[in-house]
């Protein structure tokens, strides 16, 4: 999606995190960022090429590049501070968004990642100071809670940040993107700032020898850490696909495999629902039962297969005759019933009338040969003046619809004896 395509509302959002991590970036030289000028090319270097390569760590359907990214870039906040850190979080962002994609990026999406990142890491570096963790020497019981609660407040920033824009492009609730979205990532951080953690001591203490002796544990961890993420990404798929499973089958439990029509337990549900909304609210409900005429007759000189393509057409003309609120459903056999909501007797009729009529008129190219004709005969109910219970409304349409088809079939076999 090209930026001026954006609700307006998304393009200030992103035009203010980009003006932010902007401003960010510019101050960041008169705070020393580029004091240490090869150690934060080594720490710049080694971003680029963490999040060009994508190790990725699987939860679920999602995919995580930022543990090891993470590391590194906490590693270097720990060593170089949030001045220079905001450039190894740039690099990191631009290399994660530009490199070794499967789909480009296009140029806001990149500025603002880039942005986000270094906003929410400069967050973790200003936590970090303030809570004393600086010092890896100082005491345990400072140093451990600043450690997390400054990984907590980076993980807290980017992906808040990353929600809102995502909530306001797509029109979705924003708790909701971060609850379904970014929350299973929050444990990524901790181990990212845990790993960067013991390097960094390691290698104060026992000089650069010791990343040679932790690569070792440092990889185990990190195997050992995807491999609980695999179980847990099997065990949220197999959740997901029970979960579509049974959304499947309580469908498929409402739903007529013919007509793909609400059968008959909807019906009944929402007769329910409807009849008692109307009770509340002081309006008429008409409920209409329409029977397909000499369907019998259509199996017994065309087939049954004709009988389900009649069945079919018939289901599709009053599905297409509907307000967005009504609902059709087949009632049994050849017998299909329509709930009208705000629906009065002189309303109903007229319906009726325009259904039969979009039957009789149907295209010449529908399932059922057109110049076969298809009648329909139909009884109305109306709620509360014909009943106050789905079954008395449908027995009194019922028997309007038996009487009607009655009068018609003695006026044939009238006109057929004159």
């Amino acid at each position: 999606m090209r930026f001026r395509d954006l609700p307006v509302a998304a393009r200030a959002y992103i035009a203010a995190v980009m003006c932010g991590g902007a401003v960010l970036a510019a101050i960041s030289v008169s705070r020393g960022g580029f004091s240490q000028p090869l150690m934060l090319l080594s720490f710049v270097a080694a971003s680029f090429a963490v999040h060009t390569i994508k190790v990725t760590l699987p939860v679920g359907t999602s995919y995580s590049t930022l543990s090891l990214g993470f590391a590194i870039t906490f590693a270097s906040l720990l060593v170089l501070g949030p001045a220079a850190t905001v450039w190894t979080m740039i690099v990191g962002g631009w290399a994660q968004c530009t490199i070794n994609v499967k789909t480009p990026n296009p140029w806001y999406r990149t500025a603002f990642s880039m942005s986000a990142l270094s906003l929410s890491m400069e967050m973790a570096g200003q936590t970090l100071g303030w809570t004393g963790g600086r010092n890896l020497d100082g005491p345990a019981d400072i140093v451990i809670p600043s450690i997390v609660a400054s990984a907590l407040i980076y993980f807290l920033a980017n992906s808040v940040l990353m929600a809102v824009v995502i909530g306001i492009t797509s029109r979705r609730s924003i708790v909701k993107v971060w609850d379904q979205d970014f929350l299973w990532g929050a444990p990524n951080y901790f181990i990212g700032a845990l790993a960067a953690t013991v390097a960094v001591q390691s290698v104060t203490r026992y000089g650069l020898q010791a990343i040679v002796l932790l690569v070792g544990p440092l990889y185990l961890a990190f195997r050992l850490y995807k491999a609980y993420l695999d179980r847990v990404g099997d065990m949220a798929r197999t959740n997901q696909e029970l979960h579509t499973m049974y959304e499947r089958a309580h469908a498929e439990s409402l739903t007529d495999p013919l007509t793909e029509l609400p059968n008959r337990r909807f019906l009944v549900s929402h007769a329910f629902n409807e009849l008692a909304r109307a009770r509340r609210e002081g309006y008429e409900v008409a409920f209409l039962i329409v029977d397909l005429d000499a369907f019998k007759s259509i199996n017994d000189l065309h087939g049954h297969h004709q009988g389900d393509a009649a069945l079919r057409t018939v289901a599709s003309c009053l599905r297409n005759g509907l307000r967005s609120y009504d609902v059709c459903g087949r009632y049994a056999g050849d017998e299909f019933v329509l709930i009208l909501s705000r629906c009065n007797a002189a309303l109903a009729e007229k319906r009726a009338t325009e259904l039969a009529e979009a039957l009789a008129n149907r295209p010449a190219d529908g399932e059922y040969p057109a110049d076969r004709q298809l009648t329909l005969s139909i009884g109305a109910a109306i709620f509360p003046a014909d009943g106050a219970s789905f079954e008395e409304l449908i027995a009194n349409a019922d028997s309007r619809m038996y009487a009607r088809k009655h009068r018609r079939s003695t006026a044939a076999a009238s006109a057929f004896v004159m």
